[in-house]
């Protein structure tokens, strides 16, 4: 028996239905929140995802928007020009599109890191000693791989050798582990932060 959609009045010969309803028309059950709200870091670009400061372009935060949206839909992304989230509903043989529009805005802020490193803070301090081939080598290792994970605030030459301070002591410690190098380690008192005793520590590493 054909069928005529009571919305849009197309035949159920020329698109399938669903109930009553043709696929295009039939009231989807889509629950999407009115406003979202990212913040960027105005520094490094990073983007503030569920605690963490992450690397985000439009595709990553497009993904976090839909993410946040429930209902009966097999995908869906946003334009953040259009202010507008798309969704596809039906099924693997036919889908359409449905819109939804959610406002989406990013505030510029600045990450703790990059807040800390244009302030001169530093847990550690790596000493490179010896033969300065040897130490412009191991120089640039070490600031590659600890630039996945923290910064470096100061980079100090010596007669002896030279100085990395570094944002985190715990990645340092994270790094010797990884590249296997033997340490020596001192610590010293910074001062106190909320009743607890802050450290800084030097890791003298001979080559």
């Amino acid at each position: 028996m054909e069928l005529r959609c009571p919305k849009c009045g197309i035949s159920s010969r020329e698109i399938p239905f669903s109930g009553p309803f043709c696929i295009k028309c039939k009231p989807v059950n889509i629950k999407c929140p009115k406003r979202m709200e990212f913040i960027r870091c105005s520094k490094c670009g990073r983007v503030r995802l569920k605690g963490n400061w992450v690397k985000a372009d439009e595709s990553r935060l497009s993904e976090e928007v839909i993410s946040k949206c429930k209902g009966e839909f097999i995908g869906g992304s946003y334009d953040f020009r259009k202010q507008e989230a798309t969704f596809f509903v039906g099924d693997k043989n036919r889908m359409f599109p449905v819109k939804r529009r959610i406002k989406v805005s990013i505030v510029k802020n600045i990450c703790q890191e990059c807040s800390r490193k244009s302030g001169g803070y530093f847990e550690g301090i790596i000493q490179l000693r010896g033969p300065k081939g040897k130490v412009m080598k191991a120089c640039r290792t070490i600031k590659k791989m600890l630039a996945k994970t923290t910064f470096i605030t100061k980079e100090e030459a010596k007669k002896e050798g030279l100085d990395l301070y570094v944002g985190s002591s715990k990645a340092v410690v994270e790094l010797l582990a990884e590249l296997h190098l033997r340490a020596k380690m001192s610590k010293k008192l910074a001062g106190q932060k909320e009743g607890k005793r802050l450290y800084r520590t030097t890791f003298l590493i001979r080559l």
